[in-house]
């Protein structure tokens, strides 16, 4: 017969046996986040079309109509020359934006662009954000409107994420736009919310789908003799961006957006009369061809 303190050993280890081991415990997958910042290769060539319209209905406080319609359409081209890591430099030309505004009693049009053989050297930041135009002499003169290459590439290109960011995660953006209205600066100011709706794969890599909404404020105020000129309003919009994550470009960008408004005459604190009226602006920007840089040329794009 077996000591008792061998069966009481045997029988543990058969417990011990049959008891279902621990696994030790699994932290859930983390999301995949992608980097989405501006920097094509150095050497690559962008072109875009660039088409926007703004619309704006109503009366002044004298009753005639505010009817405006203003469109811009054209091409501009992006050369990307060797760059910092925290900058993007790019030679900018355009063959010509063709600006059309239609006025109650009168319709002007011009063709703004770069004069020929001379780019404009337009620095962005990686978040695509215009840091700096060096020689704006290139646009050459003339231009009566408050439309310009400049205003374009700072109003209708748009702001990618400063760090990495996963789906369904979102960053912001503030910007201002300025409008000619009937002698007064109409400032238009966006709140953008970019959101990372997906990660496609594409030819040349990942492509991100990105959605934006835009919550729309309206300011601006003039002295006229003694009385005040207010611009008053709220609006809401909706948008899409396409990045091309693994390139540092995007293919396309859509803004559209509308906003119930109004022109109101103020003495001290007293509302002395509001002239309501509309105002909507739908832009894109689109990619229209790419060339690589040419073979043996250094592609970082770090």
């Amino acid at each position: 017969m077996l000591p008792r303190k061998t069966v009481a050993a045997a029988l543990a280890a058969v417990a011990l046996a049959a008891a279902p081991a621990r696994l030790p415990a699994q932290e859930p997958a983390r999301p995949e986040s992608i980097s989405l910042r501006f920097g094509p290769a150095e050497g690559s060539r962008l072109t875009y079309t660039v088409s926007s319209v703004v619309n704006v209905d109503g009366k002044n406080f004298l009753g005639t109509d505010l009817a405006l319609n203003a469109d811009t359409r054209g091409e501009i081209r992006l050369l990307a020359k060797p760059s910092s890591r925290e900058t993007v430099r790019t030679d900018m030309t355009s063959p010509g934006l063709d600006v059309n505004i239609r006025l109650p009693d009168k319709v002007i049009s011009r063709k703004i662009g770069t004069t020929a053989g001379e780019p404009l050297e337009v620095v962005f930041n990686r978040t695509g954000k215009v840091e700096s135009i060096r020689n704006p002499e290139a646009l050459g003169g003339g231009n009566p409107f408050n439309i310009s290459v400049p205003q374009i590439l700072r109003d209708y290109f748009p702001a990618f994420p400063a760090q990495p960011v996963v789906r369904g995660e979102s960053w912001l953006e503030n910007r201002r736009l300025t409008i000619p209205f009937q002698g007064l600066d109409l400032q238009v100011n966006l709140a953008i919310t970019y959101t990372l709706d997906d990660i496609l794969p594409a030819d040349d890599g990942r492509l991100a789908i990105v959605s934006a909404l835009y919550k729309v404020t309206i300011s601006g105020s003039k002295d006229l003799n003694g009385t005040l000129g207010v611009f008053e309003g709220e609006g809401v919009g909706a948008g899409s961006l396409q990045v091309h994550a693994d390139r540092g470009y995007f293919s396309e960008y859509r803004i559209d957006f509308k906003t119930d408004a109004a022109f109101v005459m103020k003495k001290g604190q007293d509302r002395l009369a509001s002239f309501p009226f509309s105002f909507s602006a739908f832009a894109e920007v689109v990619l229209l061809n790419v060339e690589a840089p040419a073979p043996g040329l250094n592609r970082s794009r770090s």
